[in-house]
C-alpha cells in the first residue's frame, strides 16, 4: 500500500517548518547565543515577564537550568530580572530592548520581504493567505498539544 499523496502547500508547509528551525538556530548564532538561550529569550518576548520557575515550564528545562540560562543572558544584556515590590523573595524575569533590537536586526529583512509580497497580491488571496496561515497556526499547536500529552504520559 502506497503512502498518501499530499497536496503541495501541504509539502511547502513541512518544508516551512525546516526551514524556520533552521532560520531560528542561525539568528541564535548571528546573537552568540546557543539555541537553548535564544529559545529561552524567544519565549521572554512573547510571554512578558514571568518568574523563572514559569519559563522553566515553557521551555521544559529543569529549574538549574533555567537558572543558568538567564544568568548568561543577563550577562550579555539580553534579560533584566525585576523583584516584585509586593514580596521582594518573587523575581520575574524579561526580555531587555537590546535583545528585541537584535532579534528584529536579523528578522526584519525576511519580515519585510514577506510583507511587501502579501501587500502585492489582490486582497483575495491575502485573505486566503492569511486564513491559511492562521489555520495552520491552530493545526500546529492542537498537534504540539497532542505531542505534549503523549510525552506526559
Amino acid at each position: 500500500m502506497s503512502a498518501p499523496q499530499h497536496h503541495p502547500a501541504t509539502l511547502a508547509l513541512q518544508s516551512l517548518f525546516t526551514l524556520a528551525n533552521e532560520t531560528e538556530w542561525e539568528i541564535a548564532r548571528g546573537m552568540g547565543l546557543t539555541l537553548t538561550d535564544f529559545r529561552a529569550l524567544s519565549a521572554l518576548g512573547r510571554s512578558g515577564p514571568v518568574t523563572a520557575g514559569k519559563l522553566a515550564e515553557e521551555l521544559g528545562a529543569t529549574p538549574a537550568t533555567t537558572t543558568a540560562t538567564i544568568s548568561r543572558l543577563e550577562s550579555r544584556g539580553f534579560v533584566a530580572r525585576h523583584r516584585s515590590t509586593d514580596d521582594r523573595r518573587q523575581v520575574q524575569v524579561s526580555a531587555t530592548p537590546a535583545a528585541s533590537r537584535g532579534i528584529m536586526t536579523l528578522m526584519r529583512p525576511l519580515l519585510d520581504a514577506a510583507n511587501e509580497h502579501i501587500k502585492g497580491l489582490p486582497a483575495a488571496d491575502q485573505a486566503a493567505v492569511a486564513d491559511f496561515l492562521g489555520v495552520a497556526q491552530h493545526l500546529m499547536r492542537d498537534h504540539l498539544h497532542t505531542l505534549s500529552e503523549k510525552d506526559a504520559r
